[in-house]
């Protein structure tokens, strides 16, 4: 529609401009939703490099992994929102014109997920404890990148007359639409969810398990506030709104897994889980060790 202004009339709040172009280079515009996704990048590495040490994840093992997953994953959440929307694109250039928004989460995620795997598998590592810490890294990444959606004015939802209710509208005519700030709602419910699983994450019991929650609350939440979605941003097959079912029935699934392996798990994992490196310079220590303690025994040895 082309709105280029928002408003929050029943808390008082007017009109405010936005404009999606953040600045220009020559003919090339920077627009505000690819700093905003960058600036989230960006937060969830700094957050997820500090974590590896608490899932015994080694450092090269993640940056590799990074390397590769993030051009996947974006391709991949791209790829299944231009599927599910294909009326919506005529051109090459439509395609991958991605500044004007357009990412599903659920393509990036699945496609994140299995290029970890296939990169561990390469590299012989472990890939369970590289999923949890994509999770709190999805998390950051989703609870800042909903910004962006702000800025471009839109994922909102159905009319509303809602005390927190956004007005959409051009800028000097007044609001045309109060819907409901649903970029907000996704935001503040992944904020909510990094929270409870950060703290959470000293409790679990297997590797993979906040990977799995990652996947139930969002799932949750996801199932749950797409009814308040605008039709315009629904993918339907037959009929059927696709992410609401595949929310809820990962939320399902993920919930049960782990229900199932906490119950086959007794004990928690230690908090100090030790990465591959400073396993290795210990293995080195002992093995230094026991060669000092055996030539101490020759020498005591040889001077009885």
């Amino acid at each position: 529609m082309g709105y280029n202004a928002v408003s929050f009339p029943n808390l008082g709040i007017g009109q405010i401009r936005l404009n999606p172009v953040a600045f220009k280079i020559g003919s090339i515009e920077v627009r505000w939703y690819a700093i905003i996704i960058v600036f989230g990048i960006l937060a969830a590495y700094f957050v997820c490099s500090r974590l590896l040490h608490k899932f015994g994840v080694d450092k090269d093992d993640f940056l590799d992994c990074l390397i590769y997953t993030l051009p996947v994953a974006f391709i991949g959440a791209r790829l299944t929102y231009v599927l599910g929307d294909l009326g919506s694109f005529h051109s090459f250039y439509d395609v991958i014109a991605v500044w004007n928004g357009g990412l599903a989460i659920y393509g990036g995620v699945i496609f994140a997920a299995a290029s970890v795997i296939v990169i561990c598998k390469i590299k012989k590592c472990e890939w369970l404890p590289i999923l949890d810490v994509m999770a709190i890294g999805l998390l950051i990444g989703q609870t800042i990148g909903r910004w962006g959606n702000f800025v471009n004015i839109e994922v909102y939802g159905i009319t509303t007359n809602l005390p927190w209710a956004m007005g959409i509208g051009y800028f000097g005519e007044g609001a045309s639409e109060l819907v409901h700030p649903l970029f907000l709602y996704e935001s503040l419910w992944n904020l909510i969810g990094l929270i409870l699983i950060c703290g959470y994450m000293y409790l679990r019991k297997f590797k993979g398990e906040v990977f799995l929650w990652y996947i139930a609350w969002y799932g949750l939440g996801r199932g749950l506030m797409e009814p308040l979605r605008n039709p315009e941003y629904n993918l339907h097959l037959f009929g059927v709104r696709i992410m609401m079912v595949l929310a809820l029935a990962l939320f399902a699934a993920a919930t049960v897994a782990v229900i199932l392996l906490r119950r086959r798990h007794k004990g928690y994992i230690a908090e100090g889980t030790k990465p591959r490196e400073q396993k290795e310079q210990e293995s080195y220590e002992k093995q230094f060790d026991a060669l000092s303690e055996n030539k101490t025994e020759e020498q005591d040895e040889q001077d009885n």
